[in-house]
């Protein structure tokens, strides 16, 4: 015959009465009350806190400078410069990032404000007049500082090419442009001297093609383009636009076309891209209820005013995606880096970093409180942190 284990079946701790049955004192409902509470208080202050520290893997402190509180600073590459009008001479200080070890500290000129580039080991110093033109370029030395040549111009200048490309810009009381007048002049990067120059008979638009070969796209006031080789002066290209609004803005190069937006004779507006091989149309598109300018956006073509954000292929002029703004957020000026945007949504609690992913937005981090004047370089970002203090970071950015 089978036999089975005895079972023993608890049927209480007191007067027979399952615990779950059991009724609770006021001090054990207190307890439960409070418990589930007291968890999701900690939890939230364990995320609000994690949510003010900067993302690690994307933004990263990597140190702080203490400067003048009237001092500049601008980026060139992984160049941190400051200018400092408190000296006499004023001086130009070179750092390296992102550590901030300074490299050299140099006599440096007068101006409203500078630009800079840096290419190779040169680094192209642009001073900046109070309305904002480029007037003069200084070429100096990364590591040293030292000067190798000065140009009376703005110079432009683009991938790896070994030539810039001088010009002047046309003169106005309402700012800056890329419009520009008189002669351009080709430059040899090594040594400041022309290689080339082309005469400009009333102003144009000039625009360096990115990728390879190095090309300069010049589109005169009357509508014809020529195609430059960069390095010779030959017009390997040339063609005629319509009647536009030419600006910095427009024409812009993405995708191997050049994309102008421009009337039509119905008085509408349209964007139409053209092969930069022969300067042929390859597609037009009417533009509707967006008044703002053009730019590159990820390898796409960006239409945008304050309301709203449309992408278009640059190959085939079809809308891809389309957004509102991202309000209540600024853009950074670049130093030499191209690609995302970096955008900063300011407060005095918490500032955001974040940037630009299509339509949406990825947060970097949070800065400190009160940051301000901020730069973003290729993978750098330079803050005040205080009237004396500069502070540090590195930054997480897709396509740099």
């Amino acid at each position: 015959m089978d036999t089975h284990p005895a079972v023993l079946i608890e049927l209480g701790t007191e007067r027979g009465i399952p615990e779950q049955d059991r009724p609770t004192s006021v001090r054990a409902r207190r307890i439960a009350v409070r418990w589930p509470a007291l968890c999701l208080t900690a939890l939230l202050v364990l995320l609000s806190v994690t949510a003010a520290q900067p993302l690690a893997r994307d933004l990263r402190r990597t140190g702080e400078l203490q400067i003048s509180a009237r001092a500049t600073f601008f980026l060139a590459g992984d160049l941190l410069l400051v200018a400092d009008p408190t000296s006499e001479p004023m001086t130009l200080s070179g750092y390296d990032l992102p550590g901030g070890r300074r490299l050299w500290r140099v006599p440096a000129t007068t101006a409203a404000s500078f630009a800079a580039d840096l290419v190779g080991d040169l680094v192209l110093v642009a001073e900046v007049d109070s309305l904002g033109r480029r007037i003069a370029t200084t070429a100096r030395s990364a590591r040293t500082g030292q000067i190798r040549w000065q140009r009376p111009s703005l110079l432009l200048v683009g991938g790896d090419s070994d030539t810039g490309v001088a010009i002047s810009e046309v003169r106005s009381a309402s700012g800056a442009g890329r419009r520009i007048e008189g002669t351009i002049e080709a430059v040899d990067l090594a040594t400041g001297r022309t290689r080339w120059t082309v005469p400009v008979p009333s102003t144009a638009v000039g625009e360096l093609v990115p990728g390879g070969p190095d090309r300069l796209l010049v589109v005169h006031d009357n509508g014809a383009v020529n195609l430059h080789d960069l390095r010779t002066g030959a017009v390997v290209g040339e063609g005629r636009l319509p009647p536009a609004d030419y600006a910095p803005d427009n024409p812009v190069i993405v995708g191997g076309r050049l994309i102008l937006r421009h009337p039509t004779s119905g008085g509408e507006s349209a964007i139409s891209g053209y092969d930069l091989t022969d300067l042929g149309v390859r597609w037009s598109r009417p533009v509707q209820r967006i008044s703002g300018g053009l730019r590159e956006c990820a390898g796409l073509v960006c239409l945008e005013d304050w309301r709203q954000v449309v992408a278009l292929d640059p190959a085939t002029g079809v809308p891809l995606w389309s957004g509102g703004t991202h309000r209540g957020w600024g853009r950074l000026p670049w130093g030499t880096g191209t690609g995302a945007r970096v955008l900063l949504r300011p407060s005095p609690d918490r500032p955001l970093l974040a940037v630009e992913e299509g339509e949406d937005l990825r947060i970097l981090g949070a800065l400190p409180p009160r940051v301000s004047d901020c730069r973003a370089g290729d993978v750098d970002l330079v803050c005040r942190t205080g009237s004396t203090r500069l502070g540090l970071w590195r930054m997480s950015v897709p396509g740099r």
